[in-house]
């Protein structure tokens, strides 16, 4: 497993599911890892699930789609250790609607969350991240975006246009910061579906809107579209997160890394 001493990891959105679980595996390999959230009990708890494992961790409440909380969150890791060297913009909404039936509030939901807090996070974190690297350091960042990003989905158009957003933002951003010798290398992930994740959410939204009438027919239904027919676990995403902030993938900046069980490979 990659190592991360002496390092300080942000995760954002990691009180619970993938966040909490890439929180977990940053802190396992060495790394002082700020968990953040709006739910104060779920993220204390992630915490101390790290300390009682050997860890270092500390939660920040957090709103990523206000400046206020990002410029908040960065002075309370100056405050605990000094130094950024890893964020990852984790946090994000997901909903499943058609847009004849969407309205104004639904869009800003998304953007707000998806998109601004991916913006607000790295023009926020990446004077701090440059502060802290010696001259043989790098830093790195890692978005979440969603299968969503690279391929149309169906009711689901406001949070496949947010995730294309963040798609083409990080690769931007990546060009952009080696374009001007700045030693932070940008990428993206794109999880599929997730068990104990947004996978699962989405199997619980199709039964509520009642195009499947139990949770295991709207399961069902979605793994027959996933090559290798099975949801990924919040382990195995975690871990491809925490390699492209690693060093092992010190040559590897812009890219976008689909995690769909061959999805989109068709």
């Amino acid at each position: 497993m990659p190592r991360f001493d002496a390092k300080t990891v942000l995760v954002s959105g990691s009180t619970k599911g993938l966040g909490a679980e890439a929180a977990r595996q940053f802190a396992a390999s060495g790394a002082t890892v700020c968990v953040t959230g709006r739910d104060q009990k779920c993220g204390e708890s992630v915490v101390n699930d790290i300390l009682r494992g050997g860890g270092s961790a500390f939660f920040v409440a957090h709103d990523v789609s206000q400046n206020e909380s990002w410029l908040n969150v960065l002075e309370v890791i100056k405050e605990r250790s000094g130094k950024l060297h890893v964020l990852v913009n984790n946090a994000g909404v997901h909903q499943l609607k058609r847009l004849v039936d969407s309205d104004d509030s639904d869009f800003d939901h998304q953007v707000s969350v998806n998109l601004r807090g991916v913006f607000l996070g790295c023009k926020t974190s990446i004077p701090l991240m440059l502060e802290s690297l010696s001259e043989e350091e790098h830093g790195a960042i890692v978005n979440v975006s969603s299968v969503a990003g690279l391929v149309g989905t169906a009711s689901q158009v406001l949070y496949s246009m947010t995730k294309g957003g963040v798609q083409l933002f990080s690769k931007s951003l990546a060009l952009e910061l080696a374009a001007n010798k700045q030693p932070i290398r940008v990428n993206s992930v794109n999880p599929g579906m997730i068990e104990n994740g947004m996978g699962d959410e989405l199997v619980q939204q199709l039964v509520e809107r009642d195009v499947f009438s139990d949770v295991t027919k709207a399961k069902q239904y979605l793994i027959r579209q996933i090559p290798m027919q099975r949801f990924a676990t919040t382990s195995e995403v975690a871990k491809s997160i925490v390699f492209l902030a690693s060093a092992d993938a010190s040559y590897i900046t812009g890219i976008d890394m689909p995690l769909d069980g061959g999805l989109t490979a068709g």
